[in-house]
């Protein structure tokens, strides 16, 4: 297994400008990071070029590219829009010297049922599968834990990979199966014949009156911390991968409101300990 970073993790940081793109790099470097997974909001003024060779200056890879464009519609024309604008996610991931892409595909609509909106967005992926074979690319999809999301459990995100075809893949996610309830090692066993590409990060439990803007399909309420200091039983989340003989990258990822800078000093360091050992 590989340790990665999603830039997002930084991008209140990167926004706020109290950190640079190549001071962002810097630390990931420093922490010890192998893959990037990366998003083209937080890398602006730069390009893909620029990019690529910044991280392989540093002994870096892009691990991920992560974008997308709502494919939940079910007019037509509106989806071929939004497939055009995921080919150049692809056309991004080719020029970042990456073969991996998270497709984010949007939220279900007001009142649409999430069935169907699966369904469409199956459709427009499998409209993009070929594109992405040809440029040499694996599409995967990632368990949201947005309540508009139109897959979010197991069953849900095999039935979407089902239905657009056996090339897509799915970026298994370790906290955002909890907003559907299910058990991260449940969910594991249930999807990794498909992972190829998975995500780190950490809720804290909250009061059942309290304030939260993350509240879970059984009313559980939330808000996001540090890897290794939530509710996440991450030996188990980690000893289950390793037992599956997963070698792909395990990204760091941080959705608190603390300091970002701190949480992945901290969060990287936790995971480093369980991944490899590391003091």
């Amino acid at each position: 297994m590989k340790l990665g970073f999603m830039i997002y993790s930084l991008g209140r940081t990167l926004l706020e400008k109290k950190i640079t793109v190549p001071e962002a790099f810097s630390l990931m470097k420093e922490l010890g990071v192998e893959g990037v997974d990366l998003t083209v909001q937080h890398v602006e003024g730069y390009t893909m070029a620029q990019v690529r060779s910044m991280l392989e200056d540093m002994g870096m890879v892009v691990s991920c590219n992560i974008g997308g464009a709502s494919l939940t519609m079910s007019d037509s024309a509106a989806r071929t829009a939004s497939v055009d604008a995921i080919r150049k996610v692809i056309d991004n991931a080719v020029e970042l010297g990456t073969g991996n892409v998270l497709v984010t595909t949007g939220g279900c609509a007001p009142g649409q049922e999430k069935a169907e909106a699966r369904a469409n967005v199956a459709t427009g992926l499998s409209e993009l599968l070929p594109y992405a074979r040809q440029a040499g690319v694996t599409l995967s999809i990632e368990d949201f834990g947005s309540p508009a999301a139109a897959y979010q459990t197991s069953a849900e995100c095999m039935e979407c990979c089902d239905l657009a075809g056996p090339e897509l893949k799915i970026t298994y996610d370790s906290g955002n199966m909890v907003m559907s309830d299910e058990d991260p090692v449940a969910f594991w066993e249930a999807v990794k014949s498909r992972v190829v590409h998975a995500h780190a990060k950490d809720w804290e439990l909250l009061a059942p009156d309290a304030e939260a803007r993350l509240i879970s399909r059984a009313g559980k309420r939330y808000i996001g911390t540090v890897v290794g200091s939530g509710v996440l039983d991450y030996p188990a989340i980690i000893g289950a991968m390793e037992a599956a003989n997963y070698d792909g990258f395990l990204s760091f990822e941080y959705e608190g409101t603390g300091d970002q800078v701190a949480a992945a000093r901290q969060g990287v360091g936790y995971m480093k300990r369980l991944m490899f050992g590391a003091e």
